[in-house]
């Protein structure tokens, strides 16, 4: 671990901060820092969990959804929507030059079990419209 502010390698861990991240403390410039100094995560109040979940969400709901499920202000919510966008497009492609290895992580791959309030229900059945079967015949002698 490196110092954000110095650069130098003479670190110490110094227990954590709220959001349950690592602090640490630089020897030689004398300055506290964490895993969060210097992003977008810690910047702001919110939980890690509940960033999480707003990166997760805002792609598919509204500011104003989100900031009601997290009992949060609408306004809060929104800066850190339009801080995520602008980090996300300042990121550059880049190549890995050596093996990387990675942890598993859970991606949803879809959205099975939530409904579709736009799609009708499925309608079953081979029927066709005006064709007769045997049984809809009225046989009379």
């Amino acid at each position: 671990m490196t110092c954000v502010h110095c650069g130098s390698d003479e670190v110490v861990k110094r227990g954590t901060t709220g959001k349950d991240a690592q602090q640490y403390w630089c020897k030689a410039c004398e300055t506290y820092f964490n895993d969060l100094t210097d992003t977008i995560f810690g910047q702001h109040r919110f939980e890690l969990e509940e960033m999480f979940y707003t990166i997760k969400e805002m792609r598919s709901e509204r500011s104003a959804q989100i900031a009601r499920d997290l009992d949060r202000d609408y306004e809060a919510v929104l800066n850190f929507v339009h801080e995520v966008q602008e980090a996300s497009g300042e990121i550059d492609e880049f190549e890995l030059s050596e093996v990387c290895e990675a942890d598993e992580i859970y991606v949803t791959a879809g959205e099975k079990g939530r409904e579709d309030e736009d799609s009708s229900p499925r309608e079953r059945g081979l029927k066709k419209r005006g064709v007769e079967t045997s049984r809809e015949t009225n046989h009379q002698c």
